[in-house]
């Protein structure tokens, strides 16, 4: 177990892509709720009418989301942070330490993706919301 440096590089890569693929979920969700916002002051939708409450599923659905996104850049953020104590310590030779830290990593990391399947579950029922919407539409205008 002389490659303590190197159990690192393993997440290295992958962490920092996740973080970056979530800035830009966050930036999406943060977007749509922002439109819905200034739909609803524009049009004066009254929030206790059909479409007003179609609105504020949405809009709790997204801050949902919002959160969990949160949650998960916090923690691939602290996985990344683990990840260079890693590094350091296996540096310093204190060994225990270093995989312990690794460990910790893993974990964190681990934490992140299950949050974000769940994240993306809610993502394609939003969407799938959204399609049924259209054809129910559309049978209408047929």
């Amino acid at each position: 177990m002389e490659n303590f440096i190197l159990y690192p590089a393993l997440l290295f890569p992958a962490i920092p892509l996740m973080m970056t693929n979530f800035t830009h979920r966050y930036n999406s969700c943060a977007a749509l709720v922002r439109k819905i916002h200034a739909e609803i002051i524009e049009k004066k939708i009254d929030t206790k009418d059909v479409m007003g409450k179609r609105y504020i599923a949405q809009i709790k659905t997204l801050t949902y989301r919002i959160k969990l996104i949160k949650l998960i850049q916090t923690l691939s953020g602290i996985a990344l942070f683990t990840n260079l104590l890693t590094i350091f310590f296996g540096y310093i030779h204190k060994p225990d330490i270093s995989l312990n830290c690794f460990g910790i990593a893993v974990v964190l990391f681990g934490i992140a993706i299950i949050l974000f399947v769940i994240e993306v579950q809610l993502s394609a029922r939003a969407l799938e919301y959204h399609l049924t919407d259209l054809k129910d539409k559309e049978d209408n205008i047929f």
